[in-house]
């Protein structure tokens, strides 16, 4: 019995042997899919399911050549296109981030068609005619390569992130925030999307004297507030930016390292946008990691009413979700105004698995024309936080208009809907700025019943872009724009209110005379704020502002990981001087890389200035995009346009720089989450 079974291996291992001997090609096919499924099903890594699902119409073609030039297609190959397609199924089905019973259905429906016309060829071969045989096979093998193709375009790629998880701190650190204080103000951030920084009247490249678009609402928020003159974004594209502002963090600690885009499976409109995500972010992410802390979340634990009004851009399932980030309400779109698709939602956080109501309120087709778009979410912002101040409840709502990034729509005082033709970068921002006229008339003529004042005395303002121009908009003398780490594009206008808090001290408080188009002219006493800061210091600044403190009086931060961003609070009461430093160093990211480094307070001849740093950098110039720039070092304070490169005359100051710039790169890369 046991030298029968003996017999029969060897036997067996002959057969093999002979097989592998008369199809070397196909064993040899078989074993790099099996390969590649092992490492897809380890690994999870969702950017490898695209190229397993391309093995299998390798695989599928393998077939049809075979089957042409009239040879034996061979179990090898056979077994090549079942293993792949089995290890695609099994792939989403333990890593896929859908509902499990969508990924069952979804991926066995898509999995059915090739995987059933490649196994029905052996019967076919044996009962069929010759003839309908050499037929039949190619057909059936070019529908299985057109059917598997057709997967290729309706995959979906959502896969649960395989990156250090930061659930636990998250958890407790919420739990320790306490109800909101008396007196703590109201929070508004009204975030532009691809604003330049010399684009409103106050802050205008010719002079407010001469400003070239008009924005006297804008500009009101600085009398008796704050400007900052060397404000940042946190990086020269939105996404990371806006990760930035919500967490007090650069974004490379949270995987997001460029713009989101949908992951939405869509065949009207299709949206091919849904593969960009995993060749674009490590670790399966799709956006804002759900075990990140937004100063939504603490707000929302103190007990305010928390909405975003807009747009998201930082995820559209899931824990990246708006309602899953601290935002109780949230109306508008998860995506950019120039994606595919393109539609508005109302969430509330209920009725739906994955945390959001998922309500359509406009569709992609719809919003083809957005010139109402400024008029729409300005009346929905305007209600929301009419409906907290009638339950006597405090607000922080995120106002993030899609204005005035491209393609650009205005309503032009309503003429403008169904005609974009003479909708122009000017008219867009100053119809924002007319419509958030009524947004502030109203906190400033209505009265706060519980702090005294008005709700305007007692509300946190902060107006700001997520970086600079794209297509339109002026950056002044600034060097670079969107997309870019020189100045033009990460230097943004920051202006901040809230006259009951003290913002807008004496110390560095000068007029502001404005000169409109309608021939008005208006002064405002406002507080020019010189030191440079970033993106991520607006969380601390909100939390310390909205009394988030510990016993001591300290902001009250996560304990298990690094927030990046600084308390504000005292240098926008003056209590401190205006140029006074708030950061050692500021790090310029691009695509999840550090590109630059502003070293602050470097002293040159008795004198301290600001000085920036690329030891790489690609130039900006069209006519040059092929040539990189190394080795550049500018003085902000005195070439704050970075147009002429002294690396050269100071060699021990870009030596330094470069040290530090090595340093913080070595520090991201050994612990991404910026886990303490």
């Amino acid at each position: 019995m046991q030298e029968d079974k003996k017999q029969r291996m060897i036997s067996g291992a002959r057969d093999l042997g002979r097989a592998v001997k008369d199809d070397v090609a196909g064993f040899v096919l078989l074993c790099a899919d099996a390969v590649f499924a092992v490492v897809l099903l380890a690994s999870g890594f969702n950017f490898l399911a695209l190229p397993a699902l391309v093995l299998a119409l390798v695989d599928a073609l393998a077939m049809f050549v075979r089957t042409v030039k009239g040879k034996d297609i061979g179990v090898f190959v056979y077994a090549a296109f079942f293993v792949t397609y089995a290890s695609i199924f099994a792939y989403f089905l333990i890593w896929g981030a859908d509902a499990f019973g969508r990924r069952l259905w979804w991926n066995a429906v898509l999995c059915f068609f090739p995987v059933a016309l490649v196994a029905v060829i052996p019967l076919v071969k044996k009962h069929a005619a010759l003839r309908l045989a050499k037929f039949f096979v190619p057909v059936l093998l070019i529908l299985a390569f057109a059917t598997s193709a057709v997967y290729a375009l309706f995959m979906s790629l959502r896969a649960r992130p395989t990156v250090e998880r930061l659930w636990e701190g998250h958890d407790a650190y919420l739990d320790s925030v306490s109800a909101r204080r008396k007196g703590s103000p109201n929070v508004l951030v009204i975030l532009m999307d691809d604003m330049a920084y010399a684009d409103i009247s106050a802050y205008s490249y010719k002079s407010p004297e001469a400003a070239t678009i008009d924005t006297p609402n804008i500009d009101s928020l600085a009398d008796g507030g704050v400007m900052m003159d060397n404000f940042y974004a946190a990086s020269p594209v939105c996404s990371p930016s806006r990760f930035s502002m919500l967490t007090g963090r650069y974004s490379s600690r949270g995987y997001l390292d460029n713009v989101v885009f949908p992951t939405v499976v869509d065949s009207d409109p299709w949206s091919p946008t849904h593969f960009f995500g995993p060749y674009q972010f490590l670790g399966n992410v799709d956006g804002i990691l759900g075990d990140e802390i937004t100063f939504a979340e603490v707000l929302q634990a103190a007990g305010y009413d928390t909405s975003l009004i807009g747009k998201w851009n930082l995820g559209d399932y899931g824990e990246y979700l708006p309602t899953e980030q601290g935002f109780d309400y949230f109306y508008g779109s998860y995506y950019v105004n120039d994606m595919t698709p393109y539609n508005w939602v109302r969430d509330t956080g209920e009725g739906h698995p994955d945390g959001a109501s998922h309500e359509e309120v406009r569709t992609h087709a719809e919003n083809l024309d957005q010139s109402m778009s400024t008029k729409l979410f300005t009346e929905e912002l305007l209600g929301t936080i009419k409906s907290s101040v009638d339950a006597g409840n405090a607000f922080c709502s995120v106002y993030a208009t899609p204005w005035p990034h491209y393609p650009i729509f205005s309503d032009n005082n309503g003429n403008g809907q169904g005609d974009a033709s003479d909708d122009s970068y000017i008219d867009c921002i100053e119809e924002f700025d007319r419509e958030l006229g009524k947004v502030l008339d109203y906190l400033r003529s209505t009265p706060d019943e519980v702090n005294g004042g008005t709700l305007y005395d007692n509300t946190l303002i902060i107006f700001t872009s997520d970086n600079g121009p794209g297509r339109e908009g002026a950056a002044g003398a600034l060097r670079g724009r969107k997309n870019t780490t020189f100045e033009g594009g990460m230097k943004v206008p920051l202006i901040a209110s809230y006259p009951a808090g003290g913002i807008g001290g004496a110390d560095g408080e000068s007029t502001l005379s404005v000169n409109y188009s309608d021939g008005m002219t208006a002064e405002y006493a406002t507080t020019r704020i010189e030191s440079s800061s970033m993106m991520f210091d607006l969380f601390t600044t909100i939390l310390s502002l909205c009394g988030v403190t510990d016993g001591e009086g300290n902001v009250l931060l996560p304990s298990d990981r690094i927030v990046d961003g600084v308390d504000l609070s005292a240098l926008w009461r003056g209590e401190i001087a205006a140029d006074a430093p708030v950061h050692d160093a500021l790090f310029y990211q691009k695509k999840g890389k550090t590109q630059a480094i502003q070293l602050i307070g470097v002293e040159v001849d008795g004198h301290k200035y600001d000085f920036k740093y690329f030891d790489r950098v690609q130039s900006e110039n069209s006519a040059f995009f092929d040539q990189y720039y190394n080795n550049y070092l500018f003085n902000l304070d005195l070439d704050p346009i970075e147009g002429y490169n002294i690396s050269m005359k100071y060699p021990d100051i870009a030596e330094k720089l470069a040290q530090e710039l090595d340093e913080f790169r070595a520090e991201v890369a050994a612990n991404r989450r910026g886990k303490l």
